[in-house]
């Protein structure tokens, strides 16, 4: 998924937040690992200097073991469009340019997920110079490591010898890479959905090659614009779960139609549309709606106010995808998280 509009955003944020000060609560999970929980906005893990929003040696570096699911919403409901139950999307895994609690995209950040008990994590699988798929959501590593040049001409050895951007955050992430969309895939197999963006790549046959060699059929869901390639998709593994995007009420109902025999599980609707015409047709076919909210973050974030997203939930949405999940489960009343065993 796409991050834009980020200055406009802010601008509109810093509006209506004023840049105010915010409250903190702390909490402190049970008898096994640790959850420290704060709220706040700012850098190092989002608190403004302050403890950071969830305990990172639970999923960074220092890590001894990699976590367990303790999201107490069923499994099933991710995939099940007739569950009601309001879900949570973290984009990038646990938040991309806005996020506060993890790399991007890496496998520590898909780990931060599953120990915030978040329902699905966003990928973003493209591949490298010698045909393997990595998960960056820029077309170059500019951004996220301390290397230039574009992604698709530079071998999985190069870019895996990359360090990554990691001293805006809370912990230890020194040894996090550019992870595989395989190494991806395992570590959030049994723990929590993958959305498997398919807009970074024509390749849909590795996307598909991934998903069976990692035996995640029921964790990861093909998610794009593209008829053709969920078409594609189908073709190679017909038990893909899918999830379309569209912009308004024709092109719904057209790719409904299109995949009549195929349902998707999941339909996102695309900035800008009307949700409020869009959910309740999306409802009427059993289906489920999902939006991005980063502008919302941004106000959220500033404000320390996770009533802002009450907003976003009104035009009946079932799931957002977000920046700050922290944010969004505490709108929910799912913080804080479940502790470790």
């Amino acid at each position: 998924m796409q991050f834009t509009g980020f200055v406009s955003a802010l601008g509109i944020a810093l509006a209506l937040t004023g840049c105010g000060p915010s409250e903190e609560t702390s909490g402190q999970g049970g008898s096994g690992g640790q959850v420290t929980t704060t709220g706040g906005s700012g850098g190092s893990g989002g608190t403004a200097g302050g403890a950071p929003i969830v305990d990172p040696a639970l999923f960074d570096c220092t890590a001894s073991k990699p976590p367990v699911r303790t999201n107490s919403i069923p499994t099933a409901c991710a995939t099940d469009p007739t569950c009601t139950t309001k879900l949570v999307s973290g984009h990038r895994a646990a938040g991309g340019e806005l996020g506060v609690i993890a790399p991007e995209d890496t496998v520590a950040a898909v780990n931060a997920a599953v120990v915030l008990g978040i329902d699905f994590v966003e990928t973003d699988p493209r591949p490298t110079k010698d045909g393997v798929l990595i998960n960056l959501h820029d077309p170059t590593v500019d951004r996220t490591t301390f290397g230039t040049g574009e992604a698709a001409q530079m071998t999985l050895a190069e870019i895996q010898a990359l360090e990554l951007k990691t001293s805006e955050y809370a912990g230890d992430f020194s040894c996090a890479r550019i992870p595989t969309f395989e190494e991806v895939l395992t570590a959030a197999k049994g723990k929590v959905h993958v959305l498997v963006d398919a807009n970074k790549t024509d390749q849909v046959a590795l996307l598909v090659e991934a998903i069976q060699k990692t035996d995640t059929l029921e964790w990861a869901i093909f998610d794009t614009d593209s008829v053709e390639k969920i078409d594609q998709a189908l073709a190679l593994e017909p038990a893909l779960l899918t999830m379309i995007r569209v912009a308004d009420l024709n092109e719904l109902n057209t790719e409904l139609a299109h995949f009549a025999a195929h349902p998707p599980v999941i339909v996102e609707v695309h900035d800008g549309a009307d949700g409020g015409a869009l959910t309740p047709a999306i409802h009427d076919a059993n289906n489920r709606a999902l939006v991005d909210v980063f502008v919302t973050d941004v106000g959220a974030g500033l404000s320390d106010d996770p009533s802002l997203y009450d907003e976003a939930w009104a035009p009946g949405f079932d799931m957002l995808q977000t920046d700050r999940p922290d944010l969004v489960l505490r709108n929910l009343g799912r913080w804080p998280p479940a502790p470790q065993p």
